[in-house]
């Protein structure tokens, strides 16, 4: 049996956090035991593991350097043979917790994306090329994210390996026919839907959805909805823009919904706005929820989305070139469905559930094997 230890910043609602659960739920228990150490506080995701998987939380604060001694605690009393850390804000923790401990078990940090844009200062570039040099494997989430990650820091490019996402496509099989979907939300039979799956924050850059359903909406038939679903920080000032422009009883804001399969099953395409995105589980459920995608050309996206088959990527900062396929999509039927054909026969081939939780389970086993 192999013994994994999970840290992670929390399990709140998140792309990576969902990742940690499917991981965790779907690894084969008889030859992985697992167990997640929340560096801060455990969230609301917890609920969705199994009743056998030990949670630890270490409640670290800002400028908490006593968290790794609590870390290191964990780690003597758990015992693991894998240590797997995500993203930044849990690498220098788990390295230090690790040196604490004095615990023999391999280290594996993988990069998600960066949680705070592009942003990534001086220090930062010096402590990653430290910390990778007690970090026995890293990886990344797409390609995109290992070249961005290795030019930021100056870790060399061939440290990275790559582990792609991927979705439980079986899921969307059982999800409710448009019309019967609707009929549940409460969403009007004639219209035309788009929806978004994105938290309310700068990165996932709703203000350029909303320049880009400015310069669409004149041009769509008179029922068109955009459903943002979603919560962030960004909330009320992206209220405020919408009810200051022309278009904005067309866009409702939901909040977080635990039914998201019903809202894309309701959806005739899925848009992504994002400025900076790595594997975006949220292109993933759509493209497996049988939509056409419509995102930004950046970062991973053009892993997921095969432009003009399985969707459109329109450059950043362009709102015209993004307006311009959301109209095309939603003018064009035929367009529609040989896109949304090809985006869930693209998830079922290469990003469906079991293909990820494969890949994982063969690199944590050449880890200690």
């Amino acid at each position: 049996m192999i013994r994994i230890l999970h840290v992670i910043h929390g399990l709140q609602r998140g792309g990576l956090e969902n990742g940690v659960v499917n991981i965790v739920n779907r690894l084969p228990q008889n030859d992985f035991v697992q167990a997640i150490c929340c560096l801060e506080h455990v969230g609301e995701m917890a609920e969705r593991l199994g009743q056998d998987v030990e949670i630890f939380e270490v409640n670290r604060g800002s400028y908490d350097f006593r968290a790794p001694l609590r870390l290191a605690a964990v780690i003597r009393k758990w015992q693991p043979d894998i240590i797997h850390c995500r993203n930044w804000n849990t690498w220098l923790d788990t390295v230090m917790a690790k040196l604490i401990s004095a615990s023999r078990a391999k280290l594996v940090w993988s990069f998600h994306g960066f949680a705070d844009g592009e942003v990534f200062p001086g220090r930062r570039k010096v402590a990653s090329q430290v910390l990778s040099r007690f970090t026995d494997r890293l990886f990344a989430v797409c390609m995109d994210s290992a070249e961005r990650y290795s030019s930021a820091s100056g870790i060399a490019l061939g440290r990275f390996d790559v582990l792609y996402n991927g979705v439980d496509t079986g899921a969307f099989e059982a999800a409710p026919v448009k019309e019967t979907a609707r009929e549940c939300l409460g969403l009007p039979q004639d219209a035309l839907i788009a929806t978004t799956v994105a938290s309310l924050s700068p990165v996932k850059n709703h203000e350029g959805l909303l320049d880009a359903i400015n310069f669409a909406v004149p041009e769509l038939p008179e029922k068109v909805l955009f459903l943002w679903l979603g919560e962030g920080a960004l909330r009320d000032q992206l209220m405020d823009q919408i009810e200051k422009t022309a278009y904005g009883k067309s866009i409702k804001l939901l909040g977080n919904v635990d039914n998201v399969h019903d809202y894309l099953a309701a959806s005739d395409i899925f848009i992504l706005p994002s400025r900076l995105e790595g594997m975006s589980n949220a292109i993933l459920e759509a493209m497996s929820a049988s939509l056409p995608v419509v995102a930004h050309d950046v970062g991973g996206n053009k892993e997921l989305v095969k432009d003009k088959e399985t969707g459109f990527l329109s450059p950043y900062e362009e709102p015209r070139s993004m307006a311009d396929h959301i109209v095309q999509l939603m003018q064009d039927t035929e367009l529609r469905k040989r896109q949304a054909k090809k985006a869930r026969q693209r998830a079922v081939d290469q990003f469906s559930m079991d293909s990820m939780v494969h890949r994982y389970a063969e690199y944590y086993r050449g880890m200690v094997l």
